[in-house]
Order: C-alpha cells, then structure tokens, then sequence
C-alpha cells in the first residue's frame, strides 16, 4: 500500500473575536488603530525618506532638464524638437524618480509597473485617434518635411505652419485664420511644400492678335518681364506660344520669383501691367473673343405658298 497521508495532531483554528455589547466593540477598535498607528509610526522613516529622494530627484530634474535645453540651443536645434526631447525626458525622469521614491517606501514597484501596463492598455483602446496622431506628430518631427515658417498644402489647407505639437499641426491660412489639421492627417495625405526650394515658378497666359508677329510678341513679353522687380535672373523668363485660341495666339509666360505667397502674388500683378504694356507700346493688340455670325439664307427666306387657280 502507499504511503499514509499525515494529519497534524492538533490544527490551530483563529477563532473570531465576539463582538457582546458596545463595550467589546470599542475595545476592537482601539486594538486596530493602535496597530494602524504602530505600524504607521514605523513606517513613517521610510516615508520621509522616499519624500526627500522624489523632492531632490525632482529639483535635479529640472535642471537636468535646462542643461538640455541649453545643449539643443547651442546646437541650433529646430524649437519644436527641443520641445519634444525636453518633455519626453521629463516624463522619463519624473516617472523614474516616483518610482524610486516609491521603491524606497517599501511599495512593490513591480506591482506597480503592471498596473501602469494595464492602465496603458486600456488608455490605447479608448484613445486610439489620440495615439495615433501621437505617432504621427512624432514621425513628422524626425523626417522634418516641414519646419516652422514654411508655406504648405496639406489635404484641403493651404498657409503657413505656426507649429507642430505631438496631436495637430498648426496652420495659418492667407485670411490669417488658424487651422489645426491632425498630424495623421498631414502625414498620410499628400504634401506640398511651396517654400523648401528656396523659389517658385509662376505661369501667365496672354493672348496676342493673329495679325501681329509672334515672334517679335515672344521676345517682348520676355524682356518685360525679365525686367520686373521680383522676377529671378536665373532661370530666366520663358514666353512659349501654347495654344491657338478662337481669337488670339495664346502665349505662357513663365517665370522664377521667390517662394512666398505674398512675393509671387504681387510679381504676379506686375509682370501682367508691364506685359501689357509692353505689348500696346510695341503697337500689337490683345484681343477679346470674336465672333463672327454668318446668317443662313436658305434659313432666313420666306417660301410663299403658291396661289391656287380657280377655275371659272
């Protein structure tokens, strides 16, 4: 036969305390609070001392968190990423240093650390959208397809970035209104950035009339507007005949300015005053549409009936 299981002699059972009248009752109480207080009061060093070490880890923090600062602006770092690498360091060491001061006090920070992880479990499903232009602003950071001051269109938006924080990028349109697009957004969609290169090509269209020379037109238009303020040297102007128009010879005019919205808008005003100038100084013409009406006689004649004859 196998082995007999062993059953201890005698097996100490807690018995709970009887509660009979008021008085046992305050007595119960009196022994839990002189316990809570006992243990409290040898708890109590632990506590001060994970106290001072949150303290100073905290004031260490921030002037840890200067000297970055100082280091990003000495290595002219764009402001935006020493605002994103001075938080997320903070965070770092203020969650470090709460740990410790916790570690310190006697808490399990392993139990802790998984609370935090289910907590940030939860926190990403319910704040999915939230995350996800997290990520998106921190990528944007990194590739850097913009900075601060450029002129951009993104989706539907057109203007200038004021910033880029770690939810939207923000935008002032040219009516000076600002726009905050999700950074998924700016960074799934299409990009357009109108000031990176350093200049911009603008293109005009003139019409010339059918009797004049085009070829002396073509070289008109382009001295004229190679000779407007705003205009770059190089490359220079181009004036090509791009289509044949119901009332005119159609020329495109293209030119180089600086990328700005307000620069080619105002080159843009005066390239087409001094072509047109230069156009009707030269004694050529800028025609408006023509049409030509042709009447259709058959159309318009009148086919009278022929009498009937009566007989007598």
């Amino acid at each position: 036969m196998g082995e007999e299981l062993q059953v201890p002699d005698e097996v100490v059972v807690p018995t709970p305390v009887e509660v009979r009248n008021a008085g046992d009752l305050w007595d119960v109480l009196r022994e839990a609070v002189t316990q809570l207080g006992a243990g409290f009061v040898a708890w109590l060093p632990l506590l001060l001392l994970a106290i001072l070490v949150l303290v100073l880890a905290l004031i260490a923090t921030r002037y840890a968190i200067r000297g970055v600062e100082r280091g990003l602006r000495r290595a002219r770092v764009d402001d935006t990423v020493q605002r994103l690498v001075t938080t997320l360091l903070r965070v770092a060491l203020v969650i470090g240093s709460t740990l410790l001061a916790l570690s310190i006090a006697g808490i399990s920070v392993g139990a802790a650390l998984a609370g935090l992880g289910l907590a940030g479990l939860a926190l990403a499903f319910a704040l999915q959208n939230i995350l996800e232009n997290f990520v998106a602003g921190l990528l944007i950071l990194i590739r850097r397809p913009f900075h601060r001051g450029d002129q951009i269109i993104s989706g539907d938006f057109e203007g200038t970035v004021e910033d880029v924080d770690l939810r939207v990028t923000r935008i002032v349109d040219y009516d000076g209104e600002l726009v905050l697009v999700p950074n998924a957004t700016v960074f799934t969609e299409p990009l357009i950035n109108l000031t990176r290169r350093g200049r911009r090509r603008t293109r005009v269209t003139l019409g010339i009339d059918y009797r004049d020379d085009h070829d002396a037109a073509g070289r008109i238009l382009r001295e004229a507007t190679a000779a407007v303020e705003g205009v770059l040297a190089s490359p220079a102007p181009e004036a090509l005949v791009t289509a044949l128009g119901e009332s005119s010879v159609d020329f495109e005019i293209r030119y180089w300015t600086d990328p700005d919205i307000r620069t080619v808008r105002h080159t843009q005003d005066r390239v087409l005053r001094a072509c047109k100038t230069a156009i009707e100084g030269a004694g050529m013409t800028i025609p408006w549409p023509i049409r030509t009406l042709a009447p259709d006689k058959d159309a318009l004649s009148v086919r009278r009936p022929e009498r009937e004859t009566l007989g007598e």
